[in-house]
């Protein structure tokens, strides 16, 4: 008996065809179950078996990856709008 786990994340729009990428390349269910307010992150429901733990290990990775590059962006438009 296999068993299904379920894993819901943030996914921002910018990064949405890299993680459908994964997501359609490794057979994983999903389903989008709502979006913030600005319509900047999509909510995601993916459904996958423990095989499919790597997959879900790497689409987490790419929203990291989007996350700290968005946050170092922030911080150089920052500093550059108050210099001290």
């Amino acid at each position: 008996m296999k068993t299904i786990k379920v894993k819901e994340l943030e996914v921002p729009i910018e990064v949405i065809a890299e993680v459908a990428e994964l997501l359609t390349d490794n057979d994983i269910t999903n389903t989008i179950t709502g979006v913030d307010e600005d319509y900047e992150i999509l909510f995601m429901e993916m459904e996958y078996e423990k095989e499919d733990n790597q997959v879900i290990h790497d689409i987490e990775d790419v929203i990291e990856d989007f996350n700290e590059d968005d946050d170092e962006e922030k911080k150089l438009m920052y500093c550059k709008k108050n210099p001290d």
